[in-house]
């Protein structure tokens, strides 16, 4: 931990920071009753602090049957739940907002465009596609039913192009396997990408470099790995050689897709390299969702029996067990929150002073130039405070070495300052 703190500190007065895991959001989709029509436990959004190892619940969504997706966009998090599609402040948890869009299934965003897919049992609706403003909550773009009637599920965003699944997945029997390509730029359905016969029901579409990977539970007796060409739109369709009804979950890490049957144990990979699929390995448990994380190398998987007990494990390249703890029930999605990283700066062009220092409760920031932002960090580069004030009072936070960041138009920097009890 020393390390750690001498490390972020000599990055700090160098001009250079990091971006740093702050925190690993938990949605954790509940238990519903479909027979009797009831909520038994609601919907919830925890928070993982992987430097304490503590995980802490922050917030429910009431009368949402389910959840389908949690998606961090600049200083907030965006939760879709049955019909439900709620903004919160990614530092106070608060609501900001909540827009009705029923059937509401995965959320992706590009500049200030929202895209959202839509889909529910026994329910038609009049768009599967649509994409909103997200600031003001118009509706900017959608295919209507008589052009596009299937649900849909995925997105990927590449390039200002978003490529959409389509599984028509809720009306079973009736799979479909294509993917519908965006220009979001001009608001404009381009393209439809069939993925063939044994292409049906894309769950989970990913990205490597050019190449869009589709995993597909077809009709539900079987798995396969789509690859698809996002510029040419060349489709390869392969079984999964292991998987005899369909995958649970599934998630990319690096050139490979590791996926579980549901209800199985074995995880199993299909490498892109090779195209070969089988069995990975064993860890006696059956996931319900599983996210893997590129930069920290964190690998997120949730076990539940659905009524009364979540438990989330996060393991490193090698299932090496890191973290686990209580989650609320049926965790199931992950979203990564990192501080924002900050380059090579002159630091001596932004000066700045701090009084009085050391700091009882309250001081000033005394500098020539306009402030616009100021941040105060702890020593893991973790934000504690965002004021717009050049006042600040600090009488929440405990004694001890803080770091105070402060902004003017394209400068940073940043200077070590100490709060002493009162």
């Amino acid at each position: 931990m020393k390390r750690n703190i001498v490390l972020f500190l000599l990055l700090i007065f160098n001009g250079i920071v990091f971006s740093q895991l702050r925190q690993i959001l938990v949605l954790n989709e509940g238990a519903y009753d479909y027979v009797n029509d009831k909520i038994l436990v609601p919907v919830s959004i925890g928070s993982f602090d992987p430097v304490n190892n503590l995980y802490t619940k922050r917030n429910e969504i009431a009368g949402a049957r389910f959840a389908s997706d949690i998606v961090i966009d600049d200083n907030s998090y965006w939760v879709a739940a049955d019909k439900n599609i709620v903004e919160y402040d990614l530092v106070t948890n608060q609501i900001v907002g909540v827009h009705i869009v029923e059937g509401v299934r995965k959320i992706a965003f590009y500049d200030d465009l929202l895209i959202v897919t839509r889909g529910e049992y026994l329910k038609t609706f009049s768009s599967y596609l649509q994409i909103y403003n997200k600031n003001t909550f118009s509706l900017l773009f959608e295919i209507p039913f008589v052009d596009m009637p299937f649900t849909t599920e995925s997105i990927i965003i590449k390039d200002a192009i978003a490529y959409v699944a389509v599984n028509n997945g809720f009306d079973f029997g009736n799979e479909v396997g294509k993917i519908l390509k965006l220009d979001l730029k001009n608001l404009k359905w381009i393209e439809t990408i069939d993925l063939g016969q044994d292409g049906k029901n894309p769950e989970n579409l990913m990205l490597k470099n050019d190449l869009l990977v589709s995993l597909n539970n077809k009709n539900f007796t079987g798995s396969s790995v789509s690859l698809i060409n996002s510029v040419s739109s060349e489709v390869s369709t392969y079984n999964l050689s292991n998987v005899n009804s369909l995958c649970g979950t599934s998630t990319l890490v690096g050139e490979t897709v590791i996926y579980q049957e549901i209800g199985k144990t074995d995880l199993g990979s299909f490498e892109i390299s090779t195209r070969q699929s089988g069995f990975l390995k064993n860890l006696n448990k059956s996931f319900y969702g599983m996210t893997y994380d590129p930069k920290s190398k964190y690998l997120c998987a949730a076990e539940t029996d659905f009524r009364t007990t979540g438990r989330v494990y996060i393991y490193d390249l090698d299932f090496k067990e890191l973290f686990s703890f209580d989650a609320g029930i049926t965790p199931g999605y992950f979203a990564f929150d990192y501080e924002a990283s900050v380059g090579v700066r002159d630091i001596k062009s932004l000066e700045f002073e701090i009084s009085p220092n050391p700091i009882h409760s309250k001081f000033k920031i005394i500098s020539r130039q306009t402030i616009e932002e100021i941040k105060v960090l702890d020593f893991y580069g973790r934000e504690l405070l965002r004021k717009e004030t050049v006042s600040i009072d600090l009488n929440e936070l405990q004694a001890g070495p803080y770091i105070l960041m402060i902004r003017a138009k394209d400068e940073v920097a940043y200077r070590r300052f100490i709060k002493v009890s009162n």
